[in-house]
C-alpha cells in the first residue's frame, strides 16, 4: 500500500520515490520534530541520482555492497520522520540531472 508524504511547495520537477530505495544518514540527527507533531512537509527532499555499477562491489568483511540509485542530499530528518509516521513514499527533487 502506498502512503505518500506530499510536500506543500510545488516544483515542476518533483517526483515520488519509495523511501526504501533511498540511501540516507540513519545515524545523523533526529527525525524532524515539526512533522512528528503533525505539521505539513513544506519542501520536498533533495536527492542525487546515481548510476549503479554493473560489476559486483564488496564492502566490509567481503559482504556485497548494495548500491541504491538515490541518495538524500538534503532532508535526512524529513525521511526519518516519514518512516516513523508510517509513510512508504516521499516527494523529492533530483538535483544532479
Amino acid at each position: 500500500m502506498l502512503k505518500l508524504l506530499k510536500a506543500k511547495t510545488s516544483h515542476p520537477k518533483k517526483i515520488v520515490l519509495k523511501i526504501s530505495d533511498l540511501t540516507y544518514l540513519k545515524s545523523h540527527g533526529v527525525p524532524l520534530k515539526e512533522l512528528l507533531e503533525g505539521q505539513e512537509l513544506v519542501d520536498p527532499i533533495q536527492v542525487n541520482k546515481h548510476k549503479i555499477s554493473p560489476v559486483t562491489r564488496y564492502g566490509v568483511n567481503g559482504n556485497i555492497y548494495m548500491e541504491k540509485e538515490w541518495s538524500v542530499h538534503k532532508g535526512n530528518q524529513r525521511v526519518k520522520a516519514a518512516i516513523q509516521l508510517g509513510y512508504t513514499h516521499i516527494e523529492a527533487i533530483v538535483i544532479n540531472e
